[in-house]
């Protein structure tokens, strides 16, 4: 274990999430130590210095720092777009104009920009890569100033997560290097050839949710007793009726239950919105109708784009704008959330995703994959991200040696992290001991304050 730091040379760390209670052992541990001081911690453990709930559903920005004079810049069109578009999850944000919108994103940027300024910050942790709004702004207000800045991401692996310091660097992981821990008398890495991969997060849904008046009335009875963790606005409530009744029009008349398999096809499967999968690694096709609009001009006039709704999937982003868009674009078919997917996969010319772990399904099964986003799987072997000009032959002529994927696959396993940085992956991990995980945590969080955590830094911090 690395010698502690006098607290002369403390790095000051703000961290987003690492509340869990392993992730909060760590946190406690390291500071503890004398590695850090703790600048802000927003999360929901009994030491952080911003509860979650109040910060971002309920708007409260207290304790505000101080000092909050300095110009805190603007944000481009394309950062105040992705701020809105992960604020929507938050139910206070139902039935606010846009301009509303803007004042809030410009409240946490000034909040954030005085909170690092002030605070003299040398790091920031996200538990996982920013997805509501606040957090996103934490992170761009970090990287104008210099401040280093690392989020996880839980892999599909047990006991294994990604990292990285930029979210442009996700699924390449340029900067990470082989994990610590080696590969040195490891079992080889092996795939099984076949799309279907029994995901537990899709095991037993239900496909039908609440009727749009029963959700009304459930959302009327808690506004009139005062819901206060994740308050909505009555104008909020009628506007998710709204959007529920639309979606509900607007699947039952383009929702096809049966799609013609023999036909040449491409099987695009739509992600659940707003998530962190399309709002934080979309790449700029977080409206995912972009990307079939992309789709559907590159492909030959005699083949179809299955588009099939994700089974999670609820009136949010789903409003009659999107069903009309989506009629107006050739060759494109609205499947069902019922049509069984590894049908599709295994019918299919080639699939097509912004991020979605279809795409892994797809290539281990020896299907090339096109991807709009920055998926984790976005560098093994049949994986063709989409490009301006880009063709048909391109993808389909994109050949899948298992061996190879097999080899790929344990490389960039490698450059993942051992651990459990969100505890629904606990259940994955055989015999899973919080202890244990608890001091992976905290060597991950001591070799970023000696900079050993990224290819080529050091550790630098202020007197």
């Amino acid at each position: 274990m690395p010698a502690s730091s006098s607290p002369a040379t403390a790095a000051r760390v703000v961290l987003w999430g690492w509340h869990t209670e392993d992730a909060a052992a760590a946190v406690r541990q390291v500071r503890a130590r004398g590695r850090c001081e703790t600048v802000a911690w927003f999360g929901n453990a009994p030491d952080c210095t911003h509860r979650l709930d109040p910060f971002i559903h309920q708007f409260r920005l207290d304790p505000l720092p101080p000092r909050m004079d300095a110009d805190p810049g603007r944000l481009a069109p394309q950062e105040l777009l992705t701020f809105c578009d992960m604020y929507s999850r938050v139910s206070r944000a139902r039935g606010l104009p846009l301009q509303e919108f803007e004042h809030i994103a410009y409240c946490y940027l000034r909040f954030f920009a005085a909170l690092l300024a002030n605070g003299r910050v040398t790091h920031v942790f996200f538990s996982s890569p920013p997805h509501f709004g606040p957090d996103y702004v934490l992170y761009l207000v970090a990287r104008r100033c210099g401040v280093a800045t690392v989020f996880c991401c839980q892999s599909l692996f047990p006991d294994r997560f990604f990292y990285v310091r930029a979210l442009e660097d996700f699924g390449r992981f340029d900067e990470v290097p082989d994990r610590p821990d080696g590969a040195a008398g490891e079992a080889a890495v092996r795939i099984e050839r076949r799309h279907e991969k029994q995901l537990f997060y899709m095991q037993d849904l239900k496909i039908r949710g609440k009727p749009p008046i029963a959700s009304l009335a459930n959302d009327l009875r808690r506004i009139a007793t005062g819901r206060r963790r994740k308050p909505m606005t009555f104008a909020g409530a009628l506007q998710k009726h709204q959007e529920g009744r639309q979606f509900a029009r607007g699947y039952e008349r383009w929702a096809v239950d049966a799609p013609d398999l023999s036909r040449p096809y491409v099987y695009f499967a739509l992600q659940l919105q707003p998530e962190m999968t399309t709002s934080t690694l979309g790449a700029g096709y977080s409206d995912q109708l972009s990307a079939l609009e992309r789709l559907s001009s590159m492909i030959p006039r005699d083949w179809l784009v299955y588009a099939k709704e994700n089974p999670k999937q609820t009136s949010r982003q789903r409003g009659e704008g999107f069903f009309r868009r989506l009629s107006m674009i050739p060759k494109l078919r609205y499947v069902a959330k019922t049509v069984n997917t590894y049908a599709l996969l295994q019918g299919c010319r080639f699939a097509s995703t912004v991020t979605g772990t279809v795409g892994w399904e797809a290539i281990s099964g020896g299907k090339p994959v096109l991807v709009f986003g920055q998926p984790w799987f976005a560098s093994l072997p049949g994986v063709v991200r989409f490009r301006p000009g880009i063709t048909v032959d391109e993808v389909t002529g994109t050949s899948i040696d298992h061996a190879a994927l097999e080899r790929s696959l344990a490389a960039l396993l490698r450059k993942s992290f051992r651990g459990v940085i969100d505890p629904v992956y606990q259940g994955i991990v055989r015999d899973f001991d919080a202890a244990a995980n608890a001091e992976r945590l905290l060597d991950f969080l001591e070799r970023e304050l000696d900079g050993r955590l990224f290819v080529g830094t050091t550790r630098e911090l202020p007197a």
